[in-house]
């Protein structure tokens, strides 16, 4: 093994890591790369918000979902760049087309390396020894396990958000939009009666409670707004507060 291949192998187990720590061990920022990502990507669309006046809202809008997308990309190439670095020296010896001559350049690696992590393939380069035939083995075993993960991760983030939002929605409309628990208890005790109040209120705090702990699972959450009115009303914000602490 040279150490070109050395360093790509590393590059690849520092991903899996970081794919790993973000979504299975399902903690915000203990990932060992995707939080300092995550930070840089919401740290210039903030910068462009300052500067977009009225599309402001919009821009932030959009921040978390392009964070998701583009973390998705990230992972991916950095899996590709490793594989390639691993697979490079072996063009023209033990990976080789069909026919032809074969490339040596870093880009041809990409290339293989990006059909060896692809589920479905294709190109003309195949191993020919058996190490590089484990280590495509390996590259799609890769590939299709991540692959899940991330579809798995998307699911989790985004009925998790929609939990969020009806939250949101569920304590507009208990406040009549004011964001004043005072107005919710009354409404919730009409004539000083309790009746069903006390039932009302542990849904809302079970509710609450896993609002909460979805802050914690991922940073998409802190950096994905609605544009609906009842996400940006009084309430949401006072809410937001205590689902930061």
């Amino acid at each position: 093994m040279t150490i070109e291949q050395a360093i790509g192998a590393a590059l690849i187990l520092l991903f899996l890591a970081d794919i790993f720590l973000t979504v299975l061990y399902a903690r915000a920022g203990t990932g060992l790369l995707a939080p300092y990502w995550n930070r840089m990507v919401w740290a210039c669309f903030r910068t462009a918000a300052r500067s977009s006046g009225k599309w402001r809202g919009t821009i932030l809008s959009i921040g978390g979902p392009f964070i998701v997308v583009s973390l998705i990309g990230f992972w991916a190439l950095g899996l590709t760049i490793g594989a390639a670095l691993v697979i490079r020296p072996e063009l023209g010896t033990t990976i080789r087309p069909s026919s032809g001559g074969t490339p040596t350049d870093f880009v041809t690696a990409l290339l293989v390396a990006g059909n060896s992590l692809s589920i479905v393939g294709g190109g003309d380069y195949a191993p020919h020894s058996t190490g590089t035939r484990i280590l495509f083995l390996a590259n799609s075993l890769i590939g299709a396990s991540v692959l899940s993960l991330v579809l798995s991760y998307l699911v989790q983030v985004y009925a998790a958000l929609r939990e969020r939002n009806a939250l949101a929605l569920a304590i507009d409309l208990m406040t009549d939009g004011t964001g004043d628990a005072a107005v919710m208890l009354a409404r919730l005790i009409p004539g000083g009666d309790p009746g069903n109040a006390s039932s009302q209120l542990s849904n809302l705090a079970g509710s609450l409670a896993a609002t909460k702990e979805a802050h914690h699972f991922s940073h998409f959450y802190t950096t994905s707004a609605s544009r609906s009115p009842y996400t940006r009303s009084r309430a949401s914000a006072s809410f937001s507060w205590i689902w930061s602490r």
